[in-house]
């Protein structure tokens, strides 16, 4: 569990980051890792994600077992300092990440929200000790994370 100086650094860091204006782009500002160590990860070289790239777009992705937090922020932020985590959808066998991830971000930004775009583990026995919980601990940290 990470604690309160840790989440607290983390707010303080990206406060900074967001009215100095280096995520200043309408668009995704950086893609980063969820976790330092992945809990209860099982490491299988062969099992690799798999995107699906279109015009130099991720449409979707599968077999993902390193978590990800894609970074959109708005070009103007709103005073109320809204922001959301979005959870692409793709019923555990893949990731819709351009039409149900990208896409909403985009729109989130045009009405001046942060968002969010988790890529999150896909279940499986290969990867993860417990697969009942492992995309459930990533939108956890997703959330205490923003």
């Amino acid at each position: 569990m990470k604690t309160t100086k840790t989440q607290s650094l983390r707010g303080a860091v990206f406060t900074f980051l967001l009215f100095s204006g280096i995520f200043s782009v309408n668009a995704q500002s950086q893609v980063i890792p969820l976790w330092n160590k992945i809990p209860d990860e099982i490491k299988a070289a062969d099992y690799k994600e798999k995107e699906v790239i279109k015009e130099g777009k991720m449409q979707s992705t599968s077999q993902v077992s390193v978590p990800t937090l894609s970074i959109f922020i708005p070009k103007e932020a709103k005073s109320n300092q809204t922001a959301v985590v979005i959870c692409p959808g793709g019923g555990y066998t893949h990731l819709a990440f351009d039409k149900e991830g990208t896409k909403v971000a985009e729109w989130f930004n045009s009405l001046g929200i942060a968002a969010f775009v988790l890529k999150y583990r896909m279940p499986t026995d290969l990867t993860m000790k417990n697969k009942n919980v492992g995309p459930l601990q990533d939108a956890q940290e997703a959330i205490r994370y923003v």
